[in-house]
């Protein structure tokens, strides 16, 4: 009998590190798989041309990890999902009001980090399953006036409580107000938006391959 417990031990230990090694061998095929498939274009959002406010929060240390994330604010986004922001903007400026990008495309890679901090769904796909910014088809973003104050949500960009939720009863009625004005111009111009985020809104018109494509920096994009 002591012999046939030691059978069973090893063969259950064989089958664990077999299951751990079979784990990481799907985790590293994966993640080879989005490199090798994104052969799409990208185009970069030009924020200081287009009279947008820049506040990419991971490439700063703005954010709910309090560390920069991104080696500089750069935002890009599948060209059209890019169109459709651009036409977001003019329906903004049309109100005298302006953009505010909190983030665009998210590496793959930053999204496995992001998720290892967050430990929670409702807030961070999961990086097996990716995220539509991991796509470059969804876009953190906010408004401001004309003279670029941010206007009232409610609540900050990164705020992972039930305040972020864009039916929240707890916040006043102004940033109620502006909140429904944000949903309103990413609607028309082509999103959807996530009820737990009211800042998240995903492009709706097309699907994309998930993507780990970095960009580089120079001294102009470098903070």
């Amino acid at each position: 009998m002591k012999t046939f417990g030691v059978i069973v031990l090893v063969i259950v230990l064989f089958a664990l590190s077999t299951a751990k090694v079979d784990d990481k061998r799907l985790t590293e095929d994966f993640h080879h798989t989005i490199v090798m498939k994104d052969t799409a274009n990208w185009a970069e959002i030009k924020m200081d041309t287009l009279d947008m406010v820049n506040k990419m929060a991971y490439a700063d240390t703005a954010n709910f990890m309090k560390q920069k994330i991104y080696p500089c604010a750069r935002c890009f986004l599948r060209p059209e999902v890019a169109e459709a922001l651009e036409k977001a903007n003019m329906l903004a400026n049309a109100k005298n009001l302006k953009l505010v990008i909190f983030d665009c495309y998210r590496p793959y890679g930053y999204q496995q980090k992001m998720y290892e901090i967050v430990n929670n769904p409702k807030y961070v796909a999961p990086p097996g399953k990716g995220s539509n910014h991991n796509r470059g088809a969804a876009v953190d973003l906010s408004l401001a006036d004309e003279n670029g104050d941010l206007l009232d949500m409610g609540n900050e960009f990164d705020d992972f409580s039930s305040l972020s939720h864009y039916m929240s009863d707890k916040i006043s009625e102004k940033a109620q107000n502006n909140r429904k004005l944000l949903r309103v111009i990413m609607n028309e111009a082509g999103f959807t938006p996530y009820d737990n985020e009211w800042w998240h809104f995903d492009y709706r018109k097309k699907k994309y391959e998930t993507s780990d494509f970095r960009w580089e920096c120079n001294e102009q994009t470098q903070q």
